[in-house]
């Protein structure tokens, strides 16, 4: 049972606002690392308190910004943090964009080591989306990675995004990592991303997002599967 948490605001007549609205306002005013480490909070505050409802999950993913991740102060702030949750942190996964950890290698290898002594897992977010990934992966300490969303959606259209998740499975396998396709939608892609031997998949052909507590409902991901 493991999943992806999600941010959501709604407006004053209960419409939501489309996320990347309101991580661009955030971080264009300075707000980012505060909502990342109330997110970051709010979760592992969940976890703990639901511990019991969780045994099957293995870990549960978080997205952290750039612009949370290039803010010493929010790093010592984020350690400080996991540093109180004890072995509820075992459980958490973070990501992070390809793009932003490339940004300054040095600061994103001082991070990963930072959560991995906490315990927590780490993720490299849309992955395959740049163009320097291969060559700096065998650098970067992660235990999975997230394929880029645009190379599944149309994977059975296309014979080349075939082909390049075929060669992330493989390099990831390589090296140790597990890997995540997300934007899985329908089960023909389910049966190809299986024949590819990729070792999970995210998107509506398991579910569409849920509600906390009807995720307590469940003792495996296959619970929610409605078709």
């Amino acid at each position: 049972l493991n999943f992806e948490v999600l941010l959501r605001m709604r407006e004053k007549d209960d419409s939501i606002v489309p996320a990347w609205k309101l991580i661009k306002a955030a971080e264009r005013n300075g707000r980012i690392a505060t909502i990342d480490k109330w997110v970051l909070t709010s979760t592992l505050e969940w976890l703990a308190a639901n511990a019991g409802h969780l045994k099957n999950s293995s870990y549960v993913s978080v997205n952290l910004s750039g612009g949370s991740l290039n803010d010493e102060k929010f790093i010592e702030d984020a350690f400080a943090i996991l540093g109180r949750y004890g072995r509820t942190v075992e459980r958490i996964c973070i990501e992070i964009t390809e793009s932003v950890a490339l940004h300054d290698l040095t600061n994103t290898r001082h991070f990963i080591d930072g959560i991995r002594k906490f315990g927590a897992k780490l993720a490299l977010d849309d992955f395959g989306a740049g163009y320097t990934s291969f060559s700096y992966l065998r650098s970067l300490p992660a235990d999975a990675v997230k394929i880029d969303g645009a190379y599944v959606k149309d994977l059975l259209a296309h014979p080349a995004n075939q082909a390049i998740v075929q060669a992330i499975v493989d390099l990831t396998r390589n090296l140790g990592m597990k890997c995540i396709a997300e934007w899985a939608e329908d089960v023909p892609t389910l049966e190809a991303l299986a024949e590819m031997g990729v070792d999970y998949v995210q998107g509506y052909v398991v579910s569409q997002p849920l509600a906390p507590d009807r995720i307590l409902l469940g003792n495996s991901a296959a619970d929610f599967i409605e078709d």
